[in-house]
This record gives structure tokens, sequence and C-alpha cells, in this order.
């Protein structure tokens, strides 16, 4: 596939307004603009050196999503907003409330992202791969979200190899009492319906003492997550609706003046939804219940503006629970005999203690941190056939996992003024962490980041960063075994995944009328850690048979090397007008080799990779990524003819992708084989208008053009569905 053909087409769409006449008054009045990347002088982001910065003068591809643009998008959940950014691609938000939501940035392992809520990382380590799950986070108190692209684990450790996504939550408000509440009613597939209701109180006093208080709920019923299959006449085809159910609880207290900033929060997030067996594989009565408490607290103090210290932390238990119980077969009335139920929970407590210096040349940031994790699980499964009765118990309490990192880190950027008064345009970021796993002990990641000033308004850079990302507790310790297991499914002898990236980068501000950004990146990670089966070794791949089978486990075996091109433009020819669009194009492909295996741990039996199905007994190369596009891109416009009065259309394009698919054909037992999955175009169209000071109405119609298409094999997506918003918000009163 050429993927520099949609680059000329998408281009010269950006380009149009290039041609449009430009309003003089546009220079003055960008307080009426609507967009992520207008940088007003005091706005500023955090996440990319932990340090407030100007975004336009970061050295790395930030993007800051404000509250006006978390409104005005009517976006469903924090994955929709997401997914509009350039080079991240996420899966789930289009497909049933409650789907698994995660995200690809630059095409990176979904793995590979750290997810924060005020800093502080969210994830889940009773799954198997340790990921957070974005649907379960609303979009309520949420006051904005900074996501900085490229490896960071220098200042957030492991995981930190795709990117970087901070959501932050409100603090103080104006003084007073402060209360919105918003509800949305929604309508699609022509079957299905949601409704979701946010409410937030502020109370804040002149001294800087401050409250906060809210609740989201919402509730969705009438679509059937996967795609219907069963056509031959008189079969049995029950058509389920999956209901989803969430409620989320939010308080936060804190006290903050220019000198100090403390606070404690408190987020319960639980939620409910029905789910299928898989791809293609209905089911009328499997659900997952899933909780989490999460308690954070901080506190900061700037001794003068050259010198602050800072400490943060959370502590966070969750818990998910399954039960699939007999499923009807037939119009008879017979159950296929199964119950299968598993309870999982786990913890996370994290804290840092950090200390902030600052001089005429230099921004720096010392800290040590600390993480410790824990998982338990157990999984009942009962059959009943005329062979008999079969029960099986895996209970994984008694391990008492837990996983243990320190670290220790230092970021510091040096302006060239130090030097003389003709350098100060170059500065040079540097940064280091040294981080100690209880499992496989230290690992050293480190960071070099020069950028240079062409002007006030132009920025280059380049960048070499290191990340790693540690394996799961259940990958480690899984004491599992299939019939004939030649050893547990998880494995003490996984070392971390290791990455180098490669960035270069120009940012260009062209006055009030065009934002640039175009990045070049190259990210390779090693150590790739597969799910893989184990096969008898004296016998010959083409030999094969089921009683030959010795297990599953998993392996660092594989290595990634993607290349990408990322380029964000926003032209505002008048203003009430303005063209945004991004657009991202990547290159990946995965390699496997024989040398990479560890023979003394699968006892020089043959390895095949579950998700491509082959087998490594030589050298192999595999174009592209499951699940994540080499092309996509989005184009957004956005128009005022009244004062009252936005209209907004979106749309986005995903290009085609491999997906995976279970065919009997490859191994024994078969295994996950790669399709193509076609590329999509869907168009949002949003309306809003703000009746009084105090109420404002919006309207969206997602997917206009009602374009059937795929997200994931086998699961349904949304079709036309109408949204219709109503925010009253009270001011302080």
């Amino acid at each position: 596939m050429n993927i520099f053909k949609p680059l000329l087409t998408v281009s010269a769409v950006l380009a149009i307004p290039l041609f449009l006449p430009i309003d003089a008054a546009a220079q003055s009045e960008t307080t009426q603009i609507d967009t992520a990347k207008v940088y007003t002088l005091d706005e500023v982001i955090i996440s990319a050196s932990r340090i407030e910065e100007n975004p336009s003068m970061v050295g790395r591809n930030v993007t800051v999503i404000s509250r006006e643009d978390i409104e005005k998008s009517l976006a469903f959940n924090i994955a929709d907003l997401l997914a509009e950014q350039e080079s991240i691609h996420m899966i789930g938000n289009n497909q049933t409330p409650g789907s698994l939501q995660q995200g690809f940035i630059r095409n990176s392992n979904s793995r590979h992202s750290v997810i924060m809520v005020d800093g502080v990382r969210i994830s889940d380590p009773s799954t198997v791969n340790n990921s957070a799950d974005l649907s379960e986070l609303s979009l309520a108190g949420v006051e904005r979200i900074e996501i900085v692209r490229g490896s960071h684990s220098t200042l957030y450790g492991s995981s930190a190899i795709g990117g970087v996504i901070n959501i932050i939550t409100k603090k103080k408000g104006a003084e007073g009492f402060n209360l919105d509440f918003t509800t949305d009613q929604s309508l699609f597939n022509r079957q299905s319906w949601s409704t979701r209701n946010n409410m937030m109180v502020n109370m804040t006093s002149p001294g800087g003492f401050y409250a906060d208080a809210g609740f989201s709920h919402q509730y969705s019923n009438g679509m059937d997550a996967t795609i219907d299959t069963v056509n031959a006449p008189n079969s049995y085809n029950p058509q389920d609706r999956d209901e989803f159910r969430k409620l989320d609880l939010i308080g936060k207290v804190g006290y903050k003046t220019d000198k100090s900033d403390i606070f404690i929060s408190y987020r319960n997030e639980n939620q409910s939804n029905e789910v299928d067996q898989g791809a293609f594989n209905d089911d009328d009565n499997a659900k997952v219940d899933f909780y989490r408490d999460l308690f954070s607290y901080g506190a900061s103090y700037s001794f003068n503006n050259k010198l602050e210290v800072g400490y943060e932390g959370a502590y966070s238990d969750l818990g998910r629970d399954f039960v699939n119980d007999s499923s009807r077969i037939n119009a008879a009335g017979d159950f296929d005999g199964t119950y299968v139920e598993t309870n999982a929970e786990g913890t996370l407590w994290e804290n840092a203690l950090t200390t902030t210096l600052r001089t005429d040349h230099l921004k720096s940031i010392l800290g040590v941190e600390s993480s410790v994790q824990t998982m338990s699980s157990r999984n009942y499964v009962f059959s009943r056939s005329p062979f008999g009765v079969f029960e099986q118990v895996t209970d994984l309490d008694s391990l008492n996992l837990k996983e243990s990192i320190n670290s220790a880190f230092i970021h510091s950027e040096i302006n060239g003024g130090v030097i003389g008064r003709s350098m100060e345009p170059f500065s040079l970021v540097l940064g280091t962490r040294y981080s100690h796993h209880n499992k496989f002990g230290g690992h050293l990641t480190y960071e070099v980041n020069p950028k240079l000033r062409l002007s006030n308004s132009s920025l280059v850079y380049a960048a070499l960063t290191t990340g790693y990302n540690a394996p799961s507790l259940y990958q480690l310790n899984s004491p599992e075994q299939g019939f004939g297991a030649f050893t547990n499914r998880g494995n003490p002898n996984l070392e971390p995944e290791k990455s180098v990236s490669y960035e270069l980068g120009w940012k260009q501000e062209f006055g009030d009328f065009m934002n640039l950004n175009i990045s070049l990146f190259r990210t390779v990670v090693s150590d790739v850690i597969e799910y893989v089966y184990l096969w008898e070794g004296n016998s010959a791949i083409n030999n094969l048979t089921a009683n030959e089978y010795l297990g599953d486990t998993y392996l660092n075996i594989s290595r990634q090397e993607i290349n990408g091109f990322e380029m964000g433009l926003d032209i505002r020819p008048a203003s009430n007008l303005e063209f945004s669009g991004n657009l991202s194009l990547t290159d990946a492909t995965l390699f496997f080799s024989p040398e990479d295996i560890n023979q003394s741990y699968t006892g020089g039996n043959h390895v095949q990779i579950f998700e491509s199905g082959a087998f490594v007994n030589e050298s192999q190369e595999i174009d592209g990524l499951t699940r994540r596009p080499q092309v996509s891109s989005t184009l957004k416009v956005t128009y005022r003819p009244l004062t009252k009065l936005r209209v907004m259309a979106t749309t986005q394009f995903i290009g085609s992708r491999d997906d995976v698919f279970y065919s009997a054909g490859l191994g024994p037992f078969g295994a996950q084989d790669r399709g193509r999955v076609a590329g999509y175009n869907i168009t949002d169209l949003t309306v809003g208008y703000r009746l009084t000071k105090n109420l404002s109405l919006t309207a969206k119609v997602s997917n206009l053009f009602d374009t059937d298409y795929i997200e994931i094999n086998g699961f349904q997506t949304r079709g036309r569905g109408v949204m219709v918003r109503a925010k009253v918000d009270f001011g302080s009163f």
C-alpha cells in the first residue's frame, strides 16, 4: 500500500483554507476561537516535564484538550476525544457502551502507554497485561487532558513507551458556590439508546479553600455487542441486548494559594455490562461487574519562584467479577450445561516526592518514587455433558502476588544562555531514571532532547529516549497449566520490554492565522512479550498432533520497529471560522527469530506464536501490527454564524489494518490468523446554542451518513446516532 497517496489527499484538503480571504479581525479576536491548539500566554502543560511550561515551547509533540473543547465536542467518553488526536488510534469507543476501550499511541502496544488521573497512574494489575480500560473513566469533573507523545520512561517509569495521557480534574472554581448539571440523551442503531447525567458542585472560599463533589450516571441498552452470523432458515438465534450501567462518585477538598497546593480526593467507579463470548459469538447471560476506589492526595509548597517541593500519591483498590451462566441452545429449552465465574482483585499504591529548581538558565526536577501492586484471582469452571461432570478451580490468592518498583530520577532543561546571550535560543533537556523491580532488578532509562527556538513563533527539536515496560504480575506468576503442560503459564524469567525512540519535530505559529506542528519518529521495542504455545520438539512441525501439546506460556521473543510521520494544523481565516486537522502515517514491522527463544526455559521445544499462528523455527518478518492502521486523519471545521451559535463538522478517516480471527488450521489446536479489515470514514455534525448565561443546548448527529464499518472483527459498531445535551451552569452565587 502506498501510504503517501492519502497524505497528498488530506494535505490538499487541509490546504484549502490557505486560499480563503483573511479577516483582519482574526488578529485580535483569538478569544472567540475554539481549538485545543491555540495557546494563550497563561496556558501551560505539566505532563511533558512535570514542570509548568507553554506547550508551544515544549520540545515534544504535545496536545492540551481544554474543558471548553470537551464540552463543545459532545464526546461520548474520553476515548472519543483521544481518537480525534494525531497518532492515537482507539478501539472500543465506537462499539457497545462498556466495551473494552484501549488506545495505541504511535502504534505502540496498548500496554505501552501510561494513563494518569491528576498525575497518578491508572492501571489494572488484575488483568493479564496490566493495561487500563478507558471505559471506566467518565468525563465528569475533568478540567483538561494532556497528551505527550513518545517515550517518557525517564519521567514516568514503566509503560511510557508510546506516550502519556494525563487526565486532570477540577480544583478551585470562582469564589462562592458553583454548580453545573448536564444531561445527555442518545439514540443510535435505530433500536439502542443511552442516557447520562452529570452534576458537579464546587465551593471556593476567598482564602483558598475549595471542595468539589459530583456524580456521573449512565445507562445504555438495546445494542448487541457481536455481529450476527446465524442466517440458516429455522435456526435458533436469540438476539440479546447488552445492557450497560455506570455510576461514578467524585469528591475533592483542597487548599490552594500562590505558594501552597494541598488536596485529597476520592473517586468511586462502579459499572456493570452484559458481554458476549467473543467475536461472532453471542451470549445471553454473561456479565462483568467492575469497581474501583481511588484515593489521591498531594501537597506542594513554593518557597519562592526558584524552589518548590511536592508530594503526591494514590491508593487504588479494584475488582472485577465475571459470571457466565448456562445458555439456552435451542427452542426446546435445552441449556449447554456450563457455568464460569471469575473473581479478580488488584491494588496499586504509588507515592512520589519531588523537588523543583528554577534559575535563569536551568529548570530541573528531582524525584523518588515507589509503586506497589498486588493481584489475586479465582476462576471456577463447571460443565455437564453426556460424558460426565467437569469441575475446575484455579486460585491465585495463596500466592500473595506482589510487585514493587522503587525509582529515582532527574530531568533538567539547560538553556544556552548559561554560555552566552547569543545561545539563549538553544536549550538541552537531559534526564535519567533508575528503577529497581523486585523481580528482575535494576533498569536505567535516559533522555536527550535538544531544541532550538528559531523565533518567538518557531521551534525545532530532536529527541533520543529510552523506555521500558515491566511484565505483569499474571505474566510472571500465573501457575495455571493445561493438560500435558511442560511449564506454568507464568514465566518468572521474563525481562522488561525495552525501547529506543528517535524524534525530529517542528512547531510553527503564523500569527493568529495558523499553527503547524510536524514530527518524524522511529521506535524500536525489543524483548516484546508474546503469548505462545509449546509443542513436542522431537516431532516435525507438520506432523504434530494434539497429544504433543506442552502447554502455553509467555516469552520475550519479538521485536517491533515503528516509523512514523504526524502533522497537526489549525487555520483561522476569520474570527468565526476555523479549520483544524491532523494526519498520522506509520509503517511497522514485527520480527521473530529462533535465536531469541530462551531454550533452557522452553526445553528446546517448538514455539508457536498465538496471535499469528506462526512457528518460530526460522527468522520471520510480519508487516503491520494488528488493529493499528497505517493511515489515519481527522478534519474539523468550526463556524460561528452568531455569537451564541456554533456549528462543527468532524470527519475521521481510519485506514485498513490487520485484525485477528481464530483459524482451526493453524496447528493441531488452531490459533489466531490475520485478515484485512477495510478502512472507513465517519462524519459527525454538532450544533450548539447558548440560550441564556446559564443554559446551553447542544445536538450531535454521529456517523452522519450511517457508514457500515468494522472496528474489531466480530463486533458491532454504532450506526447513525443522535445525542442531545442540556447543560445548566450556575456560576458563583
